[in-house]
């Protein structure tokens, strides 16, 4: 039960905070109650973390008093927020603290009682970089089964052919898949690659909007026509699909008809645990066994010491851990993962290798090894429990968004503040420290190696289900077929049937819901809402306990009513439609938000006399037109993240651009700006007066028409790591940066320049850059052969450009190999004229898309 108690108390603490730094709120609670209070919960969160075994019957009235002392603040908050007192809060304030004293009296005898039995040491520090790159998962003992299936893929077998890989949950056949798929031989013989995630719970048209997705396709269609468009993007091309994690012959009947046979060696290959799928096929399959002892212990090793030797003092206990993992991969690298952040005593270890959850059980449902999983959420550090367990809401092989997730931990108050740091830099480290012990994966990259999504194994997301309904944290519904649906109490808004009977959760987790029902609004306690298409932003207003909204709508929905105000912890607003949208001047008055993500917002000047800074904005994007005047960078000193487009520029105002860009340079936290122009004419002076701040490490301009001066002050900023021009970003056929040096700067792209036919730059230019993209430039003369001396550089990307531009691509690359550089690698996308640029050179680094 820690996970519930500490969830609860920091998300009380947060509770509190909020309202003492509301304008409004802080005024109208009685500050001796809440001194008393917050010295309680303080007291009570640091025995959690030390005590985070303590005895079920202590945690749970830790929770319970600490969930309820939320709820009467929030209610109380909501009933003031909208006209309303109540003459009873203090009473029930006091009482709650009356019962925390007497929970403080019966914690402070226990530790006088019993020693510190906190499972781990400290949280670790935050990562340097928030772009961590992926790690590439080994595949020890799998040399066999990788060059079998290589085989199979590339043998000259010219009909359409299915590869089954079977074996266990956690054997590693989505391992064996995704290295074969991401092979080299595999990238140069197949003309498509489609990956898709199928799971236990598939649905037709995710799988094919996956699909598409791997190959550029749209996705918001009706069935018939996302298969119909997958199939004509396949029909004719030498195709590689994988559809992972299939568990009925259902899931591929609702799909096979959209996958054609070409007649030129296309493969599909699927992975599944159910022998029934791969009789259905008909084809011999690759059956993926346990790992011997030998590659069990090389893991084990590699996963927990990295590049170290096992330490002698450690070997044997060690040795007898890695047995009892019976040659699970997965097993072993979530053992792995615990033990390489613990302590390295022969004590610690001695007590985990005898822990009664270090046996591999195999239960009757699909031979689940949920009790050797255990293990990795006993050893968790408290405080990312809670994040753990949430991470069970998500559908099974779902891609969870980075961005996405930290936002949804911050809204449920799950994140502890720290000094120096965002809450959402703390959540990332939490994400980090997921990573290292391999409870979380990797999913989607950006091609700059930046994550962009997460994924749980299937069995470790039943872990945080089975655990999570162990400890209360959520409820699941388990309805005819063995879909789940997950209940929630009064801070959701969750549809289940009346007659359902459910003991109340301790800790409160959101809706996400979709389809043709509007989700119900009762709940002022309801904390975050994803709406649909067929919901109500208005409506949505009236929940004033809002932390996180998201709202999806094609309906003509012009303006944000000033009714967003009443949303006093308001953190994150997403509306997603085809509109514009007017925001209200009262959205200066909420000091609680975080992240605003809007298509297009018109937003109005602050409102005069009132100086309340938004200290929490992080995220702004779209704003129209924004004028950066003193007052409106006072009130935004901490963001991070601005995107802003100007439309139809037609004339000066004064005779002067009156956006005041000279004092985007006061926003010394800003990392990402995005400034795009739009309309018939463009001003080559529109950012004449640009001050940039040093903060700065990602850049996009477009049709800015930016001068040399201006490119000069780019090149000097330090932290520069991404620059991206696209249509008429700079003046001029001819882009000159000889004369610049753009020292930090790692990824360069040019997109969409009509006019550009010359680029001059050296390998001094750009030091250290790693990728180089180039897209629409049809009139691009060659591209300099010094380019390929930057001892950086890992790939050069030239889609849709000049011919010239393509074939000084590979002579680049055919330079480069001739010198030894095995390191670059040239993707190409032609129209018209593919053959001939293919024959001129031949490399398994040269890449034709």
């Amino acid at each position: 039960m820690a996970a519930t108690a500490y969830a609860s108390l920091v998300s009380l603490l947060n509770t509190m905070d909020q309202i003492q730094t509301h304008p409004t709120l802080s005024t109208c609670f009685d500050n001796y109650q809440f001194q008393s209070l917050w010295e309680i919960v303080d007291f009570l969160v640091d025995f959690v973390e030390n005590y985070s075994e303590a005895e079920e019957d202590l945690m749970r009235p830790i929770g319970d008093a600490a969930h309820e002392a939320e709820d009467v603040i929030e209610v109380d908050a909501a009933d003031r927020i909208c006209g309303r007192e109540s003459p009873t809060m203090l009473l029930r304030v006091e009482k709650i603290i009356q019962e925390m004293i007497s929970i403080k009296e019966k914690v402070v005898k226990f530790k006088e009682e019993t020693p510190s039995i906190t499972s781990m040491p400290p949280p670790p520090p935050p990562p340097s970089s928030t772009s961590r790159a992926a790690k590439k998962t080994t595949m020890l003992g799998f040399d066999g089964y990788v060059a079998q299936l290589l085989d199979e893929l590339t043998r000259n077998v010219s009909h359409r052919r299915i590869l089954p890989i079977v074996g266990m949950g956690g054997v590693g056949k989505t391992t064996l898949a995704k290295n074969v798929y991401e092979n080299p031989l595999a990238v140069h013989h197949f003309d498509v690659r489609v990956w898709v995630a199928v799971s236990q719970e598939y649905n037709a048209t995710h799988m094919l909007s996956q699909a598409l997705s791997s190959i550029g396709g749209s996705r918001n269609k009706t069935d018939d026509e996302l298969g119909v468009e997958l199939h004509k993007s396949l029909f004719g091309q030498r195709y590689l699909v994988v559809l992972d994690d299939m568990w009925s012959v259902e899931a591929w009947e609702k799909i096979q008809r959209f996958f054609p046979e070409n007649g030129n060696g296309s493969r599909i290959i699927v992975t599944t645990r159910q022998q029934e799928v791969v009789n259905y096929f008909g084809f011999s399959s690759l059956v993926v066994n346990f790992l011997d002892y030998e590659n069990s212990w090389d893991l084990f090793c590699e996963v927990t010491f990295a590049q170290q030797d096992c330490p002698p003092q450690l070997e044997r206990i060690a040795k007898k851990i890695v047995r009892k993992c019976r040659g699970l991969p997965l097993a072993i690298r979530v053992i792995g993962g615990l033990l390489g952040k613990a302590p390295r005593t022969h004590k610690y270890w001695k007590e985990i290798a005898k822990d009664k959850s270090l046996v591999m059980e195999y239960s009757g449902d699909g031979n689940k090894p949920i009790n050797i999983l255990y293990l990795s959420y006993k050893y968790l550090p408290v405080w990312l429990r809670s994040c753990f367990l949430y991470m069970g809401l998500f559908p099974d092989g779902h891609l969870i968004d980075v961005s996405r997730l930290t936002k949804l931990w911050v809204a449920e108050g799950f994140i502890k503040p720290t000094k120096n740091q965002s809450l959402e830099q703390v959540a990332e480290s939490y994400i980090k420290e997921l990573v290292d012990r391999n409870l979380l994966l990797v999913g989607e990259l950006t091609e700059y190696k930046k994550v962009l999504s997460y994924c749980l194994h299937d069995l470790v997301r039943e872990l945080c289900i089975k655990t999570a309904e162990k400890e209360n944290f959520y409820c699941v519904q388990r309805e005819i077929g063995g879909r789940r649906q997950f209940i929630f109490d009064e801070r959701s808004a969750s549809f289940y049937p009346p007659s359902l009977t459910l003991k109340k959760p301790s800790v409160i987790t959101p809706l996400i819901w979709s389809g043709q029902r509007e989700a119900p609004f009762k709940s002022r306690l309801l904390r975050v809402l994803v709406g649909d298409r067929e919901s109500s932003l208005h409506k949505s207003f009236r929940q004033v306990n809002l932390r996180y909204l998201s709202h999806h709508s094609l309906l003509s929905t012009p303006a944000i009513p000033g009714s967003i105000s009443l949303c006093w912890s308001l953190q994150t607003l997403i509306v997603l439609g085809l509109d514009r949208f007017v925001v209200p001047y009262e959205i200066w008055k909420m000091p609680q938000l975080r992240h605003i993500n809007i298509p297009v917002m018109i937003v109005p000047p602050p409102p005069p006399g009132d100086v309340v800074a938004l200290h929490n904005l992080q995220t702004l994007k779209t704003v129209e037109n924004l004028i950066f005047s003193e007052e409106v960078c006072a009130r935004i000193p901490n963001i991070r993240e601005l995107d802003i487009e100007y439309r139809l520029l037609e004339e000066k105002v004064e005779g002067v651009w009156c956006f005041h860009f000279h004092n985007v340079g006061r926003l010394s936290k800003l990392e990402s700006l995005s400034i795009r122009c739009w309309g018939k004419r463009f001003a080559g002076d529109l950012l004449e007066s640009l001050k940039l701040p040093n903060s700065l490490t990602k850049l996009v301009l477009g049709n800015c028409s930016i001068g040399c001066s201006c490119m000069t002050m780019i090149a000097s900023l330090p932290h520069l790591q991404l620059l991206d021009l696209r249509g008429k970003a700079v003046v001029g056929t001819e882009w000159k940066f000889v004369n610049e040096e753009f020292r930090n700067l790692k990824h360069l792209i040019i997109y969409d320049c009509p006019n550009l036919r010359k680029c001059i730059a050296d390998r001094t230019t750009f030091p250290v850059l790693e990728t180089l993209h180039l897209e629409n430039l049809y009139v691009l003369g060659d591209i300099p052969l010094d380019v390929g001396e930057i001892p950086t550089l890992e790939k050069l990307s030239v889609i849709k450009c000049s011919k010239s531009a393509r074939m000084s691509a590979i002579r680049i690359l055919e330079e480069q190999e001739s010198f030894g550089n095995e390191a670059l690698h040239v993707h190409i996308r032609s129209w018209g004229d593919e053959a001939l640029v293919r024959g001129c050179y031949e490399s398994p680094n040269l890449h034709f898309i």
